[in-house]
């Protein structure tokens, strides 16, 4: 049996997705040289698969890596198998100066071990066919099928992304070839893909939706209450064959708002994506100009993992030195993820008591800076 097969039975075994995505993803996502896996007597014991992305960071941006397919052989597990896999992992990713990897987690606590935790959560709306019919379509609509999927309209579409998500604190960057990915996904899946458009002739929304036991729509973006209900139009003639609508969105979207009663409305937020901080330096950099020119605090961060982090760093106005000195706060490699890049606020870690002060002229400071941001990551592969 080939490698690529003993892959594709383990990722089966593991994870019982449907044999036509599996294929789907060896043949348009998986590469070898990203892959990392262990292999005894031909046999491959744990896998785990590293897909390149551009991660966005207010405006700044930098190279990161998706762990997905993250699994151990049953019979092998409790044996160190996938902890060596996400070391080595860990390590390539310090050395080569990338600020995290990040992954979407089965069991959260899993990779908390070994310091990753949540960035970002992703919306669950559950709603009743009968709630679309106050709907109406006032917008152009345009179906997106394989035969019409060209660069021109991908073009317009990351345009448009890059308009609609600008608020959005950390998300990744997708430009041609990673909407070229998600549409070819949504098709192999049997999906549909529609796009609004406004009097201009310009997209002004869209909507990623699949047919299963229930319609799932599998993003959503709208720039207004017209867009929306010109998409929502759409769902609606769904309603003779199906009964319940999901609906993934980014947190911030409000749908609730747009009904007339959010009666027989189900919104479930959900924590989506875990990141884990390889190299501290750079975070703690970007961090940095967000304080005055008059401001400085020294903070200790503690590394269990990747023990080239832990230390006291003094942090400037676009400056960050690694000291060996008294130090203003003691916080985890962790905790402080959740605080640089908003997923949680000072007051929210505070409570937990996973932050010690040692200055406790600093903490105002520090909640100034340390402020609720919503993310955005909503892909598979």
């Amino acid at each position: 049996m080939e490698k690529n097969d003993k892959f594709k039975s383990l990722w089966k075994e593991l994870f019982n997705d449907e044999t036509e995505y599996i294929t789907w993803y060896f043949e348009n996502i998986y590469q070898e040289k990203t892959t990392r896996y262990l292999v005894e007597e031909e046999e491959v014991l744990g896998m785990m698969f590293e897909n390149k992305y551009d991660v966005s960071i207010g405006k700044e941006w930098f190279s990161s890596r998706y762990l997905v397919g993250v699994g151990v052989a049953p019979h092998r597990r409790g044996e160190g198998i996938m902890k060596k896999l996400l070391l080595e992992c860990l390590e390539e990713s310090r050395r080569k100066g990338e600020e995290f990897i990040y992954l979407t987690p089965v069991d959260n606590q899993i990779y908390r071990n070994f310091g990753f935790v949540y960035i970002s959560s992703i919306c669950q709306y559950s709603i009743e066919f009968e709630k679309m019919e106050e709907f109406k379509k006032t917008c152009k609509i345009q179906k997106i099928s394989k035969k019409n999927c060209s660069d021109i309209i991908l073009d317009e579409i990351v345009k448009f992304y890059k308009e609609i998500s600008k608020d959005y604190f950390v998300k990744v960057r997708r430009g041609r070839d990673v909407y070229k990915k998600i549409f070819s996904e949504l098709f192999c899946e049997d999906g549909e893909a529609y796009v609004s458009r406004d009097i201009n002739g310009l997209i002004n929304g869209y909507i990623f939706v699949l047919k299963n036991r229930d319609i799932v729509i599998k993003e959503l973006f709208f720039k207004d209450s017209k867009c929306l209900s010109s998409l929502f139009s759409i769902i609606y003639g769904y309603k003779n064959y199906y009964s319940k609508i999901k609906i993934i969105c980014a947190e911030d979207l409000c749908l609730e708002d747009y009904f007339k009663s959010d009666k027989n409305i189900v919104k479930i937020v959900k924590n989506k994506v875990q990141a884990r901080i390889t190299s501290i330096e750079k975070s703690l950099l970007r961090l940095s100009k967000n304080i005055s020119n008059d401001e400085s605090f020294k903070m200790f961060v503690t590394d269990e993992v990747i023990k080239e982090n832990e230390g006291v760093y003094q942090i400037k106005k676009g400056v960050v030195e690694k000291i060996e000195s008294e130090y203003d706060i003691e916080i985890n490699i962790a905790d402080l993820t959740d605080l640089i890049y908003g997923f949680r606020d000072m007051s929210s870690v505070v409570k937990k008591d996973k932050i010690r002060f040692n200055n406790e002229n600093i903490r105002e400071k520090l909640e100034k800076i340390f402020i609720k941001k919503v993310n955005y990551f909503n892909q598979d592969f």
